[in-house]
């Protein structure tokens, strides 16, 4: 049986796994630290220990940036790390393929190959939290052509999405952290602007299946997801037949189990 690293680093933690066709092992969290040094030195000494004296066939993950190859050409949460290639340092750790994507993509890939979105051709997947993103999986595989659309920057009305929806922007409206936004009308209305950006999204990506997660849909005082199903049939039902909308099923693991997939698939 193959022997996978897994990962997902993020601005505020990291996290790293064994994996195998069965699934994740002896899973590891940690801070993320904010100097690049020590963030690598930590994350190598992670993927040592997991791997032991295994055999290790391929390590996959995600992170929370754009990438040059390699490198790191942008990371919002943790700046420091840009120019940073994660892949060169793990491969003086441990000789095998390394893949690393966006995180966004990555974890839609996981919820299509173990999560909710098991079973559809084409797979719209997206997440609202600080921000917001998404990705287009098409027959097991992230939709290069599709990374040019960024869910979250799509203008509804005269602001994006991201600066209506995300848990930055409720933040910033309402002074307070997302979970204690507990007004159902307010909630409401995030859910009314929100079906409009997944209609503009199905128009570009022509999904059978969204998957949506985050924190502001998965969390404490969440975006209703029944007023966001029932107004996205309201806009697609006249025109086109009505994706199939799911929530998110694989919490914390979806980058983790993203990156199993990325492994197994060997790309």
């Amino acid at each position: 049986m193959s022997t996978y690293i897994v990962f997902d680093i993020g601005g505020t933690n990291m996290r790293v796994a064994r994996a195998s066709e069965n699934g994740l092992e002896d899973i590891s969290k940690i801070p993320t630290p904010q100097d690049p040094a020590e963030g690598m030195a930590r994350f190598s000494e992670l993927v040592k220990t997991l791997a032991g004296d295994r055999t290790v066939d391929a390590i996959a993950g995600c992170m929370p940036g754009e990438f040059d190859g390699e490198r790191i050409r942008e990371m919002p949460n943790i700046p420091q790390w840009v120019g940073l290639s994660p892949a060169e340092h793990l491969q003086k750790v441990v000789s095998a393929p390394v893949t690393i994507v966006n995180d966004a993509g990555c974890v839609g890939l996981g919820e299509f190959a173990f999560g909710a979105g098991q079973g559809s051709s084409i797979m719209m997947y997206v997440t609202v939290s600080t921000g917001v993103g998404g990705a287009r999986i098409v027959d097991g595989g992230i939709d290069r052509a599709a990374i040019g659309f960024h869910p979250g920057k799509q203008l509804v009305g005269t602001e994006s999405l991201e600066d209506q929806v995300s848990g930055k922007a409720v933040q910033k409206k309402f002074g307070i952290h997302p979970k204690d936004l507990d007004s159902l009308e307010e909630r409401t209305k995030l859910a009314d602007i929100l079906s409009i950006g997944l209609y503009n999204s199905c128009v570009h990506w022509s999904p059978d299946t969204i998957v949506i997660g985050g924190s502001m849909i998965v969390g404490i005082n969440p975006i209703p997801l029944e007023r966001l199903q029932a107004d996205l049939a309201a806009r697609i039902s006249p025109f086109a037949t009505m994706p199939k909308l799911v929530m998110a099923s694989l919490k914390d693991n979806g980058g983790l189990e993203g990156g199993r997939a990325l492994a197994m698939r060997g790309r």
